[in-house]
């Protein structure tokens, strides 16, 4: 599953160092005295009455002979149940809090095989989760599709079933749907039926083996765009109209799925592979893998020459090849229990980004998801944070798990290994893992040890360190000299830590890498806090971390650090963003001077690889909110100006021929950052800009409607802020119109803030498009927002999907800036949250204090270095 947004952050308890995985024993799962073979369900929607009823024949086998048989169902009313050939009913009797029903038979169903016969109805929701529908401004007006999501236990909402993982079963899918409307599952169609009434009934092919919630089902007026790429039927399905804007993801699919093939060593299992379109959005996610139909948000799908910018295609891209990678790791290959989430989620991630450097080198990916991993190191490093494998021991709790570890951390753990092991010999060992367990469920030690089976050396340890404990290592320089041509360097390893409760000792074996200029790289595992010498060819700047593919911090030596200072502009891109990266944490913290940090911003070159500029933009924007309220705020935009505005000079604002992606994405970057920065020059061209575009939209090209919108929008006045809401209610397409509301809820002015927090609730705005309101609102205004949300919550409740709802309302807090935040927050949880569930709130907190710290200890500090230097 692809996370909508970085808008999210880790929860739990950290493990101990390289702790033995974690046994099952506490887990709430259904009992296993039956097990589901295959289930044949038979699906009949209503969408006007948002409802459906259902009928399911599931071919379990009973170990041992039993009269109770006990499943999930949620939501969902059982009007019959029977048994193989008998007439008699079973008793049906419901859990709700469980989330299970449970057949009581008049006689024991014997030790074997059998058949159970239900007969249900539910209800379709409104919240993109179970079976749940979006409506859109279709060509001939309103219109209303039906869709499915079932990650990670919302098939109970569709049907009765074992809802768990590694309770893989075969599904046979048939629906009822109207004759002109088509519906798309997991496999294709088998057989379509024309009734008496005009209706058609269809059926799926079966599937493999899969787990619940890959099931797939949607229903509307759809159209495809389809192509044979190596035997396998690849398609993209949207809503009637869009087919044009579906080019790119159907080019992207023809494109990867080959690529995916060869890597893994094992084709593509099913026989097509569909991309299924929907409007609106989530606050939770982009897109969803379901095997063989992969459902995007329809903002993550269509390219539109006329409103999508490089950063939209790249997007499009990066989500596209993580879901594809799903179809194998996560599809084919299942974890076992939610406490493997990360090999899903963190592999695909990992390999989303190898994919885009391997078919778009010149969009810096990597140095992308570099700039991603510092702000998850962060997330790792404050109280709140959980080990990369989680414990979860009921499934209701694993919707958590999603999040910047689980994703971010478990991407940087696979590249770190990749990188120590060798790309062949890592690829090597996931064929070896896929092939091994096809069509099966999987834990962590699966896969080390498919790794071990073609390594030299056991990465299992190494693997245990950095899966089995939360935290950050820090590898701290403690000496340096230069003998001979050589350099030899001491290191130990400690943590990095940003409060009290995140610190404590720990151990972890970290692959540390570090190279002088011009001279090859050395290796060696650094672990403890005694000194671990190391010894490189040359002399000079010596970086650690060098090539930056360690999940670990850095701290310099004084001399090595001015040393490395006075060469940054003659480094690789990734030892500049990394450095800087580390910098920035580690004078955050209070582990080093804010005037090295400034020092080393002075040495940042104009013409910066894009990425790492991309970079310096997050940071500055981020310094400029801490200081939201602070007297030094305007010198502190004054030199933030300094850093950034040469960069806008060098790339102007109009793109140049042959000019490459990175560099218009960040154009975008830059000038939104400058506009936060209060540049007036920017500020007034955005604005002259826009007025053009509303004479004549031709003249704001795709790549500049964000940042020009963005701009004008955060510095709107009324008259303003109005025009552009008119230009959101009259906008044809669903994706633009998403677009104009966002850009309304981000108006500095607090009056305008207010009216955005209305609109959002109000309906107006299209489906899905209220939480990520609510979210911009709260960035320029978290107090505000998160007032807003607690008092209106009846209103903004609806807007949300039902197992995210508390956790929505910590993630808006935890952009304060201001300790009295958190009274706030606990007054809410205390009414609101159940006291298993306030993972979330633990992390709000976490990251309040330490915004409240470093503007309290360390912005006076980076106020004189700054004031020294301009």
């Amino acid at each position: 599953m692809a996370l909508a947004c970085a808008w999210f952050a880790a929860a739990g308890v950290a493990f101990a160092a390289s702790a033995a995985p974690r046994t099952a024993a506490n887990r709430v799962i259904l009992p296993d005295t039956v097990a589901p073979v295959a289930y044949r369900i038979d699906i009949t929607p209503d969408a006007a009455a948002l409802a459906f009823t259902g009928t399911v024949e599931i071919d379990i086998v009973a170990r041992a002979a039993t009269r109770t048989v006990t499943l999930n169902s949620l939501d969902l009313v059982i009007e019959r149940a029977t048994a193989d050939a008998l007439a008699t009913p079973a008793a049906v009797g419901y859990d709700v809090r469980r989330q299970r029903a449970t057949l009581t038979f008049a006689h024991p169903l014997a030790a074997g095989r059998h058949t159970l016969r239900l007969a249900y109805r539910g209800r379709i929701a409104d919240s993109p989760s179970g079976f749940f529908h979006l409506d859109y401004r279709g060509e001939h007006g309103d219109a209303r599709a039906l869709y499915t999501k079932f990650e990670n236990s919302d098939a109970r909402r569709f049907v009765p079933c074992w809802d768990e993982p590694a309770r893989k079963a075969v599904f046979t899918l048939a629906t009822t749907v109207p004759a002109a409307q088509m519906p798309v599952s997991n496999m294709p169609v088998a057989a379509t039926e024309t009734l008496a009434d005009g209706r058609k009934h269809v059926r799926f092919a079966p599937t493999p083996p899969m787990s619940t919630y890959l099931l797939f089902l949607a229903v509307g007026d759809f159209e495809r765009v389809h192509r044979d790429v190596g035997g396998v039927d690849v398609g993209v399905v949207v809503r009637r109209g869009q087919a044009p804007a579906a080019a790119y993801a159907l080019d992207t699919l023809a494109t990867v799925l080959p690529y995916y093939n060869d890597y893994f060593g094992t084709p593509y299992p099913l026989p097509k592979l569909d991309i299924v379109g929907g409007p609106g959005g989530s606050q939770r996610y982009a897109a969803m893998e379901n095997w063989g139909a992969i459902f995007v948000f329809e903002q993550s799908l269509l390219v539109d020459p006329r409103i999508s910018s490089e950063r939209d295609r790249q997007d499009v891209f990066t989500v596209l090849t993580h879901e594809v990678a799903h179809q194998w790791f996560g599809n084919l290959v299942t974890m076992a229990w939610w406490d493997d989430l990360w090999l899903n989620e963190g592999f695909a991630t990992w390999i989303e980004t190898k994919v885009a450097a391997h078919f778009h080198p010149d969009w810096y990916p990597w140095l992308d998801s570099l700039s991603w991993l510092q702000w998850t190191m962060t997330v790792d490093a404050r109280r709140g944070t959980h080990p990369v494998v989680t414990p979860i021991d009921d499934v209701l709790a694993a919707d958590g798990a999603f999040d910047t570890i689980t994703y971010g951390k478990g991407a940087a753990v696979i590249r770190m290994i990749e990188a120590y092991v060798g790309a062949q010999a890592f690829r090597d060992g996931v064929r070896r893992y896929i092939d091994a367990h096809r069509y099966g469920n999987t834990v962590s030690d699966d896969f080390w040890r498919a790794l071990d089976a073609v390594l030299p050396q056991p990465i299992l340890p190494l693997a245990h360190d950095f899966t089995l404990q939360a935290g950050v290592p820090l590898v701290s320089e403690l000496s340096l000299r230069c003998a001979n041509g050589h350099s030899v360097v001491g290191l130990a390893q400690g943590r990095f830590a940003v409060d009290a409760e995140a610190g404590g000792a720990r151990m972890w074996r970290v692959p540390v890498t570090v190279a002088t200029p011009d001279a090859q790289p050395a290796t060696a595992i650094v672990r403890g806090q005694r000194a671990t010498p190391v010894t490189t060819a040359g002399c000079g700047p010596l970086v650690i971390n060098a090539g930056h593919t360690g999940y670990y911090r850095v701290r310099y030596g004084d001399g090595n650090f001015a040393a490395i200072v006075a060469r940054y502009a003659a480094l690789a891109p990734e030892d500049q963003l990394g450095i800087l990266g580390d910098t920035f944490a580690l004078a955050y913290n209070g582990n080093m001077a804010m005037g090295p940090l400034v020092a080393l911003l002075r040495a940042v070159p104009a013409d910066v690889n894009p990425a790492v500029a991309s970079y310096l933009t997050y940071q500055m924007k981020a310094l400029d909110s801490l200081y939201t309220g602070l007297p030094g705020q305007a010198a502190f935009r004054a030199y933030a100006r300094t850093v950034m505005a040469p960069v806008l000079a060098r790339i102007g604002w109009d793109a140049a021929p042959g000019e490459g992606d990175a560099i218009a994405t960040l154009r975008s970057e830059v000038i939104e950052t400058l506009a936060a920065l209060d540049d007036a020059t920017v500020v007034a061209e955005a604005r002259r800009r826009f007025d053009a575009f509303r004479a004549q939209p031709a003249t704001l090209p795709a790549s500049l409607r964000e940042p020009v919108f963005s701009t004008v929008a955060m510095h709107a006045d009324a008259a303003t802020w109005d025009a552009m809401h008119a230009l959101a209610r009259a906008a044809g397409n669903d994706v633009e119109r998403r677009d104009y509301y966002v850009y309304l809820a981000q108006a500095r002015d607090a009056g305008l803030a207010d009216r955005a927090l209305a609109l959002a609730v109000s309906g107006e705005p299209p489906t899905g498009t209220a939480p990520q309101m609510l979210r911009r609102v709260a960035d320029q205004h978290p107090d505000r927002a998160f007032a807003f949300v607690v008092l209106r919550w009846d209103q903004v409740a609806p807007h949300l999907e039902p197992g995210s709802r508390e956790r929505f309302v910590a993630r808006l807090a935890s952009q304060g800036r201001d300790l009295a935040m958190i009274p706030k927050l606990e007054a809410y949880a205390r009414d609101h949250v159940p006291a298993g569930a306030r993972q979330d709130v633990t992390k709000a907190e976490a990251a309040i204090r330490y915004a409240a710290d470093i503007r309290r200890t360390r912005l006076p500090e980076l106020d004189r270095a700054v004031a020294e230097v301009r």
